[in-house]
């Protein structure tokens, strides 16, 4: 099993980093690898709601599916999803902090196959990427006005 966690101060009130990072339509907007984002039916983020994504992982493209199996505003969603042979589970915690708020991003998954004997070599690179991904969100929250 592979998990990691970060975790970054953003300052914006909890309810408005929940409601932006639990909504995956806005996910190509802070996370660098997702290229698009939509709810496969229709609706919005609500627990049992299906999404497609298009990624760019480390080479070339890729799709994805994924249902949001946990939907508890405004504390924690918990994505899993289908992504080639990867199946992560994604879990975004947003608490108040202070003045604003602290996001947690854990992601849990079981490698397969050679993705197995790679985990050990890759994970720094993805516990790297995964904190990059918050500094980006709370870049694009604090500059653009969210």
């Amino acid at each position: 099993m592979i998990s990691f966690e970060s975790s970054e101060w953003i300052d914006r009130p909890a309810e408005e980093v929940f409601a932006f990072v639990s909504d995956i339509r806005n996910d190509p907007q802070w996370h660098t690898d997702i290229l698009e984002a939509e709810y496969a039916g229709p609706g919005s983020t609500t627990a049992g709601a299906t999404f497609r994504t298009r990624f760019k992982p480390f080479m070339g493209l890729s799709e994805g599916t994924g249902t949001v199996t946990v939907y508890e505003p405004p504390r924690r969603v918990v994505l899993t999803s289908q992504m080639g042979k990867f199946e992560p589970v994604l879990t975004l915690t947003v608490e108040p902090d202070g003045g604003g708020s602290r996001i947690t991003r854990r992601l849990d998954m079981e490698p397969h196959g050679m993705l197995r004997i790679m985990a050990p070599f890759t994970g720094g690179m993805m516990r790297r990427r995964n904190a990059g991904f918050l500094t980006n969100l709370k870049r694009v929250l604090e500059t653009a006005g969210h």
